[in-house]
């Protein structure tokens, strides 16, 4: 589960009128995260992990233009959210730093390859009012060209295991300077530079599927 995960994204583009940026950049709600894994045991204290999860996230692009001939609303915005479907190979190493009664206590990180697959709602129509123009309608389908589709992070966390569960608090980093290709309207590319950090929370069960030799 990540608990919570805030981008880091100053860029702002400007483009003839328009001031275009990124708007919501913390996420408290709690996102689910299915994770289906294998470990390896590599010594008495050290252990070899890796899995595979998926969960979504969001961008989310603000366009702002001025309102022709209206005084008391200088700017208008228009929002498009970006839909990012991230599958996530966790490849870590986990280390028992302590031992008391059936507790294990760990350390335990490594480096997540994240591929993304992104979709966002595209207009063909311009709808109607002073606030719209093809210009507005372009920003905001350009949403698209920002995310990457490949990127990796990498994790640490404190770990506690009580026979076949195991309870883990992950704080999760980009690798990469960016996770943004950048923002391509009109055939130009420019900085849009963004990272993100999240908390998570893991809760996992072993299952043993040694099968006895008689």
């Amino acid at each position: 589960m990540i608990a919570n995960e805030d981008a880091f994204n100053a860029s702002v583009v400007s483009f003839e009128n328009l001031t275009i940026f990124e708007g919501n950049q913390k996420s408290s709600d709690p996102v689910i995260l299915p994770y289906l894994g294998y470990e390896i045991s590599l010594s008495k204290r050290f252990s070899a992990h890796l899995g595979i999860q998926y969960y979504r996230n969001f961008i989310s692009l603000v366009v702002n233009n001025p309102v022709p001939g209206a005084l008391n609303i200088p700017e208008s915005g228009k929002i498009r959210s970006v839909a990012n479907r991230n599958f996530e190979v966790p490849l870590e190493l986990s280390f028992v730093v302590y031992q008391t009664n059936q507790l294990n206590w760990k350390i335990r990180g490594g480096l997540v390859p994240v591929w993304t697959s992104s979709s966002s709602f595209q207009m063909d129509d311009v709808p109607q009012g002073p606030d719209w123009s093809q210009q507005v309608v372009d920003a905001l389908n350009a949403a698209e060209s920002i995310p990457k589709s490949f990127y990796m992070n990498y994790q640490v966390g404190l770990a506690v295991e009580y026979r076949k569960f195991e309870f883990v608090v992950f704080q999760s980093f980009n690798l990469d300077h960016s996770i943004s290709e950048g923002y391509t309207l009109y055939g130009n590319t420019y900085s849009f530079d963004r990272r993100i950090i999240s908390t998570r929370i893991g809760i996992y069960y072993a299952l043993d599927l040694r099968r006895e030799v008689k």
